[in-house]
């Protein structure tokens, strides 16, 4: 049976916390501000003849591509609870339809949280264990990202400082992950840090904070083994995968860049997913794929509705996938967020 989602889950309450609110404005704010920015010196009648006139015949293999990538995140997400748990492939790809969907709807990118809910809900696994999973594979997919950055690095033209940045960061990113394989061998003698050091800090000192920071050693673990030469390889075949979406819907417009050129603009959008934003991603993601193809010569007015035209295929698409298996399922993003505020006041137990 599942885990009691009185021990496990958040509470959403009646009322909204007091910095809802402004978030809420400063999301909505930098979004705005950010379409305006990307906007600015476009001719709208270039703009309106370059989408009437582009082939969106060249969308069916942006659609395909997207749908094959969730089930190949949800495949690794299943290969990140082993071997403790072997969960069901279809309550893992649910879920992370659902968290899709959650994170193109609701506000605060709310979708990691929507995912978590589904799974614990049905399945025998904490909320403890499944946050570790979903934080090693965003650090799984951000270091391999950087990668990929390096990689680009001869092909682009960027400022001195830019490219010293990016090698930076590139060398962070293998020490980091170095460092946490390494922790992983000290499973022990890292948790006994966190109680000398979580003492001191009374909301800290709880058990179910214990458990899950050894859940993230675990699932550190799982990268030295051979599993983790799976989850390495998933992980980068994913981002060729996205790659391929960038470059079919350019196609859309017969943008005449490279592959570089996509493999650029997919990496600086999702860097830029740190800035806070309206949920979709709307206007930062439009202005940062202006910004990353300047530098392959692209008009802005181009750049600007191949921006329009990559991100409504991703959007709509994952949207509708997650409303198509929430229905097969049997339930509905409202009910999985009832489910939450209906229930519990701890994530860790």
């Amino acid at each position: 049976m599942p885990a009691p989602l009185n021990q496990t889950l958040p509470t959403a309450g009646s009322s909204a916390p007091r910095w809802a609110l402004p978030q809420r404005l400063l999301e909505i704010g930098i979004s705005l501000g950010c379409l305006a920015l990307a906007l600015r010196a476009i001719n709208l009648a270039d703009l309106w003849n370059a989408l009437a006139h582009a082939n969106y015949l060249w969308l069916l293999p942006t659609v395909l591509i997207t749908v094959a990538l969730l089930v190949l995140k949800a495949w690794r997400w299943q290969l990140l609870f082993y071997p403790e748990h072997r969960l069901a492939f279809s309550s893992l790809f649910t879920a992370l339809c659902a968290g899709y969907l959650g994170s193109n709807v609701l506000p605060a990118r709310s979708g990691e949280l929507v995912r978590l809910v589904l799974l614990v809900s049905e399945q025998p696994v904490s909320a403890a264990r499944t946050l570790s999973t979903i934080v090693v594979e965003r650090l799984l997919d951000t270091l391999t990202l950087l990668v990929v950055l390096v990689i680009l690095l001869p092909f682009v033209e960027l400022p001195t400082e830019m490219t010293r940045a990016a090698q930076g960061l590139g060398i962070l990113a293998l020490v980091a992950a170095g460092a946490l394989v390494l922790l992983s061998f000290w499973k022990a003698r890292v948790l006994a840090w966190a109680h000398a050091l979580f003492l001191r800090v009374r909301f800290l000192d709880r058990p179910g904070v214990y458990a899950a920071l050894g859940h993230l050693i675990d699932g550190f673990a799982a990268l030295r083994s051979r599993l983790g030469l799976w989850l390495v390889a998933i992980s980068l075949l994913g981002w060729v995968g996205v790659i391929g979406m960038a470059w079919s819907s350019a196609q859309a417009l017969r943008l005449d860049a490279p592959v570089t050129a996509m493999a650029f603009a997919v990496v600086v959008t999702t860097l830029g997913m740190l800035v806070p934003s309206s949920p979709g991603y709307i206007g930062v993601f439009h202005y940062l794929v202006t910004v990353a193809l300047a530098p392959f010569g692209i008009p802005k007015d181009l750049a600007f509705s191949f921006a329009l035209i990559w991100h409504s295929a991703n959007y709509l698409t994952l949207s509708a996938s997650g409303v198509i298996a929430l229905w097969v399922h049997g339930t509905s993003l409202g009910q999985v967020l009832r489910r939450w505020r209906g229930r519990g006041d701890k994530v860790m137990g």
